[in-house]
């Protein structure tokens, strides 16, 4: 737990219950930093699993593997999902302006075929 002899014996007994608090804080702490590493272990394996199979399609690849760690603070899942929004919001517009520049490009004119007088006259 972390209290030396004296502390425990000799000192206040209000100690003993906050060392108590600081060991369950420390050991929720780890419980969540495991947790978290099993989380990659896993992602990681279903990754890999296409191509771990007996057998595989031609041409089977494993999924890439994530490029950013999972966000763990709220301030951080936070981020995540003004960026999401923003590359969508982006993309979005991309497309929207792509379409304009199609809708404002001058169209091919028709040649005309001269009509001569006669063809419908026969």
């Amino acid at each position: 737990m972390g209290m030396t002899y004296e502390q425990y014996w000799d000192g206040d007994s209000v100690l003993a219950k906050e060392y108590r608090k600081a060991e369950e804080i420390r050991n929720d702490k780890l419980n969540q930093q495991l947790w978290l590493q099993g989380m990659y272990i896993y992602e990681a394996l279903c990754d890999v699993a296409p191509i771990l199979r007996a057998f595989p399609k031609k041409g089977t690849k494993p999924h890439k593997y994530p490029t950013e760690p999972y966000p763990i603070s709220q301030k951080e899942r936070k981020q995540k999902s003004e960026q999401k929004e923003k590359l969508v919001a982006e993309k979005g517009k991309a497309m929207m302006e792509a379409l304009m520049m199609k809708q404002k490009a001058p169209k091919p004119i028709k040649e005309e075929k001269e009509v001569s007088e006669y063809a419908d006259n026969s």
